[in-house]
Order: C-alpha cells, then sequence, then structure tokens
C-alpha cells in the first residue's frame, strides 16, 4: 500500500512535492474510521482526492505515478542510446535546467514490510537508484546505485553480477532484476507495475480498451462479472444484465502487410462485444428483455462500465487505483457510490486505496471526506505546483461547510476569473445606415 511520493523537477513540479497517504493524529477526532487502515503500526489512508484549478498541475502530479510505472515495467528492454521519455524537467527555472527528474516512493509490499524506492535521471541515463527496506522497523539497504556504481546491502540474496553485466545506463537495476527470483527485490517490483494503476487518459478508446479488459477477467471469473451486474444495477442506469461475446480471430481477415503488432491492437480492443439487456414494454406492459449493443448506451453508462472493470480489479486484487476526472461523465451520486466502495470494510477487504484528480466541488462533504484526504494542488507566482492538504489549515474544523469554503476562495487552489470584454467586428454601417467610405462602392 502507498504511503507517500515526493516529486521533483517533473513537469510543472520544480520544489519538492508530497503526496502524503498517511493519516496524523489531526484527523484522530473525525467519525471517519473506515476511512483508513493500520498495516504494521501505520495508519494509512483509503482515498486522497485533489482539487487545484486548470493547469495548476493536478494531471502532473499523476503522471509522475505513471512515469515511475512505466520505467519500472519498461526500462529493462530499453537500448543502447534509448532516451528515457518521462524525463520531463521544469522548464521555467534556469539555476536548475539539466538536473535529473528525482521520485520516492515509499510503501507496504505484500510481505508487509515498508519498502523506499528512489530514482533519479536525465534524458539518456540513471543518475541515482536505491531501493531501501524496513525489515525489522529499522531502514536497511538492499542495493544503491550512482551512475555506473552499484553497492549492496546485508539483506540482499540474489544475482548481483549477471545484472550488472547486462544493465545499460538507460536500464532501472529493478526493471533488469524482473527477470531473477530476488526475494524483497521482487517485492517492491510487483507493487510498482502490477499494484500501482494509473488510469489518466479520458478517451472513448481508452474506455473501450479498458471494458474489454474487463470483459476478459468476466469471462475467467464468474464472480466479476456478478460483481459488476450488480454495480451497473445499484447505478439506476436500467441494466437488467448484459451478454459478452468473443470474437473468433479466424474470422477476422487483416490485410496481409498490416503490421503484427497493429494485428493485435485492434483484436485487443475489439476482442469482445457487450450486449446490454433492458425490460421492454408495449403500452406500459413489460412484454420480455431487449437487447442492445453497448455501444448504444450513453458515454455516462460507458464510462461506468469502464471505470467499474479497474475498481472490482483493484478491489479484488488490491493495490492503488490512480485516476484522472474519475467524476468524468458522471453523475456525482454515482462518483460518491463508486468512492465509497473503498470506504467500505466489506467491499474492500484488501485495503485497496483511490487516488483521483477531481473539479466536482459536491464530492467535498465531510461525510464522505476527512480533512486529511482532501489535498489541493496550486501554482506559485513562478509557476512551480504546490500540494497542500485542508488539515495544513489553520482554522478549518471538521464540521465547516467544505464545499462552500472552497467556491469562495477561503482554500485558494481555484482560478482568478476576471471579467472577460469580446471584440467584435464593427457593425456600424448595418446598424446606422452610414457609410464611412462612399467611394469604396465605386466600380
Amino acid at each position: 500500500m502507498l504511503i507517500s511520493l515526493k516529486i521533483k523537477n517533473f513537469r510543472s513540479i520544480s520544489k519538492e512535492l508530497v503526496i502524503d497517504m498517511t493519516k496524523s493524529y489531526k484527523s484522530r477526532n473525525e467519525n471517519l474510521r473506515s476511512n483508513s487502515f493500520l498495516i504494521n503500526k501505520a495508519d494509512l489512508l483509503k482515498s486522497l482526492i485533489i482539487y487545484g484549478r486548470n493547469a495548476a498541475g493536478k494531471s502532473n502530479v499523476l503522471m509522475a505515478f505513471r512515469a515511475i510505472n512505466y520505467l519500472v515495467k519498461k526500462s529493462d528492454g530499453f537500448k543502447h542510446g534509448e532516451i528515457l521519455s518521462p524525463y520531463e524537467p521544469y522548464i521555467f527555472e534556469e539555476s536548475i535546467r539539466g538536473n535529473p527528474v528525482e521520485f520516492e516512493i515509499e510503501f507496504f509490499g505484500e510481505d508487509k514490510i515498508k519498502y523506499q524506492y528512489v530514482i533519479k535521471f536525465t534524458k539518456s541515463e540513471i543518475n541515482y537508484e536505491a531501493l531501501f527496506f524496513y525489515p525489522k522497523n529499522v531502514i536497511s539497504k538492499l542495493y544503491e546505485r550512482e551512475l555506473n556504481t552499484i553497492t549492496y546491502g546485508e539483506y540482499y540474496k540474489g544475482d548481483k553480477k549477471g545484472i550488472e553485466k547486462n544493465l545499460l545506463s538507460n536500464q532501472l537495476y529493478l526493471s533488469k532484476s524482473a527477470s531473477q527470483n530476488i526475494p524483497n527485490l521482487k517485492e517492491a517490483y510487483l507493487f510498482l507495475t502490477k499494484y500501482l494503476v494509473v488510469s489518466n487518459f479520458n478517451t472513448e478508446d481508452y474506455d473501450r480498451a479498458l471494458i474489454n479488459s474487463a470483459c476478459n477477467l468476466m469471462e475467467k471469473n464468474s464472480i466479476q462479472k456478478e460483481n459488476m451486474k450488480n454495480l451497473l444495477k445499484e447505478a439506476d442506469v436500467n441494466i437488467l444484465d448484459f451478454e459478452i461475446s468473443k470474437l473468433d480471430e479466424k474470422s477476422i481477415k487483416f490485410p496481409d502487410n498490416m503490421p503484427e503488432e497493429l494485428r493485435k491492437h485492434i483484436m485487443n480492443d475489439f476482442m469482445y462485444r457487450v450486449r446490454t439487456l433492458h425490460n421492454n414494454f408495449n403500452k406500459g406492459k413489460k412484454i420480455g428483455i431487449k437487447e442492445l449493443p453497448l455501444e448504444y448506451e450513453s458515454l455516462g453508462t460507458k464510462k461506468l462500465m469502464a471505470l467499474g472493470g479497474l475498481i472490482i480489479k483493484t478491489l479484488t486484487n488490491g493495490g492503488v487505483l490512480i485516476i484522472d476526472e474519475l467524476d468524468k461523465s458522471l453523475h456525482p451520486l454515482l462518483t460518491k457510490m463508486l468512492i465509497n466502495l473503498f470506504h467500505s470494510k466489506e467491499n474492500n477487504p484488501n485495503n485497496s486505496q483511490l487516488i483521483f484528480a477531481t473539479h466536482d466541488s459536491t464530492l467535498l462533504d465531510s461525510s464522505v471526506f476527512g480533512r486529511e484526504q482532501i489535498c489541493f494542488i496550486d501554482k506559485t507566482y513562478e509557476g512551480n505546483t504546490i500540494s497542500y492538504k485542508l488539515s495544513d489549515i489553520q482554522g478549518v474544523r471538521k464540521d465547516i461547510p467544505f464545499e462552500k469554503w472552497y467556491m469562495s476562495g477561503r482554500f485558494s487552489a481555484i482560478p482568478i476569473i476576471g471579467d472577460i470584454k469580446l471584440k467584435f467586428e464593427n457593425n456600424e454601417n448595418k446598424t446606422t445606415g452610414k457609410q464611412k467610405n462612399p467611394d469604396s462602392l465605386r466600380r
């Protein structure tokens, strides 16, 4: 489970920014015990909601999670000279130009041991990488790498020379170790690649891919299909049930010259067809069931099914789900329903966590979120993204109207909107009948 993430010199984030999932004494008196859980004496939040004006950097914070996930999962396959695409440093401060991007993430693995993973990198190489853990609640080094020099701690058990021999300067050691069954390193690798799920795209193509992924899961596990059916039923979208059919790959004819990678991409996106079942009526009397292709359903229903698949999978397996604009195309009550799945002990037995950005101020509800679960993202005068929690603001009691105070500007992190005066082409000739230049009519 996620403890914290520190981000520095990434996109709009110049100075260190911290996303913290720990619950402190400040919230002990809030009656939201189900919103956090204990693991190895640490009290962690089950959810974090992120607010901020447009262009403040909310998406950039979430992109940092994706960058870590991508590098750990993919960098072992990078070739000589291949650039590190997540290297997107802050560009509005000359004194730090060329400095590495820095990430430090702390988490608990499935073994319930705390880990700390640090990476610093430029466009072409990994400058620093280290993995520490706390086997007896005391920090111990597993390995530490500074450019091409790697040192190991006493707890490191496994191959060293084999990994070092084939390790390129643009590859992460943790990524390269994935093919080896090295204790502790495996725990860290699995958390950062399997249990850290980032969804920060909002396109219909992406939603279709998510639905196909959910269908694949439901095809293998009938319980997951029942969960999705219950989710749609409780969301009140008038769907009784749904049926999934799988395409026969042999029935699809691709052009002979189509690249194999493109073929696989198309098959993955269109492998499954979903048909929803609705009551059918005649003059107000129910006469049977009507099938409807999922493509005919509303955008909100398709979004609900796409997100529902991700959420059900996360709640089943455990992990951290990170979503940009969770509320997009959803009614606020539906969004609250999805959030409360994570706060429910019954529906979240594995203590999965949800982090999401939103503009929906109606979610600022003290019955849903405690003050430490509400995070604001804003920008300084220089354009640097900063973060702070509602619990950091002095004088904010747990019983004040969060939404009203936020929209009035008391917490900042909202746009300062001025009066707009639009300019239009001068239509004086049409309205007065006068002609400024009579000669212009002569031929």
